[in-house]
């Protein structure tokens, strides 16, 4: 399991932003790696960017663009979905963010050692990577994508997703329901 809360939406060639054109999960390098390791069987977890309250670009940033990268989005312990975090679609047409998880006011620990809070997709990221690694223990059979797939369907708004918070907030309960059917189905074949 990979969780990054990196993200690029600008070159490191020349400084200038990365064309929306270029967020289609298969020109970035950043994208093409993440997209790489989930083909090699690693879950991938990417925050899908800060940038929702920017004026002019709102938009996700790489590699949360990957077509096998799980794009977190952050929401509040509502469920309301944070203004500052990014959107999507990637430029050709995925639904991003894949899925959210609670990234306002979330408890941290700061660098003197005390306790705070914070807020951002990097810290919805992590929580979304821990339930997707807590799932995947309880089925190692199953690969990456199996597990993506119940988070997906597992999600609140998972009959209609959209470019805010995706598939919405997993329900953990929902998706080991899920495996746990496809595991008794394929058993018995």
């Amino acid at each position: 399991v990979i969780s990054t809360s990196l993200g690029y939406s600008i070159q490191f060639t020349d400084g200038n932003d990365i064309a929306y054109s270029e967020m289609n999960g298969n020109t970035t390098m950043a994208a093409i790696a993440a997209d790489l390791a989930a083909k090699k069987g690693i879950l991938v977890f990417a925050s899908i960017g800060n940038d929702g309250n920017e004026p002019v670009n709102k938009l996700l940033s790489t590699p949360s663009d990957g077509d096998s990268v799980l794009a977190v989005g952050a929401v509040n312990t509502s469920g309301v979905v944070a203004s500052f975090s990014s959107y999507g679609p990637s430029s050709d047409g995925q639904v991003k963010p894949d899925v959210a998880a609670v990234g306002v006011g979330s408890v941290i620990l700061n660098t003197n050692n005390s306790i705070g809070t914070g807020s951002g997709t990097s810290f919805a990221c992590p929580k979304m990577a821990g339930m997707g690694t807590c799932l995947w223990q309880g089925f190692p059979e199953f690969n990456n994508m199996k597990i993506r797939n119940a988070l997906w369907q597992s999600g609140s708004i998972a009959g209609t997703p959209n470019n805010r918070i995706g598939y919405g907030i997993p329900n953990l309960k929902t998706a080991f329901g899920i495996l746990l059917t496809e595991f008794a189905t394929s058993s018995n074949t």
